[in-house]
């Protein structure tokens, strides 16, 4: 499958791990690994992860407060946020009108 990621999305992971690297760096290398291994559990399984709205889903980081919200479309995962669990709820779903 291919995998095409919002540049918000990857903002948010930039911006998590800029925060985690201040603490600790092997904490930001951690979530960074942490994100990618995220995204290729969902590409292996792509319907693997709790349902939230209609097509998307939320995969669980790992060991940090964060989730990857995407959504599959055909041949495609499309990841629309990389979320704080602690922030907002909801504030990317105006992205979905960009998928």
């Amino acid at each position: 499958m291919k995998v095409r990621r919002l540049a918000p999305a990857d903002i948010e992971a930039i911006e998590a791990a800029q925060y985690y690297k201040a603490i600790d760096p092997k904490l930001s290398d951690r979530l960074i690994k942490e994100f990618e291994a995220s995204i290729q559990r969902i590409v292996r399984f792509p319907q693997g992860w709790k349902p939230i709205d209609n097509d998307l889903r939320q995969c669980v980081i790992k060991g940090f407060p964060y989730v990857v919200i995407y959504a599959v479309r055909g041949e495609e995962i499309i990841v629309v946020a990389f979320a704080n669990t602690h922030r907002r709820p909801g504030y990317w779903r105006d992205r979905l009108t960009n998928i």
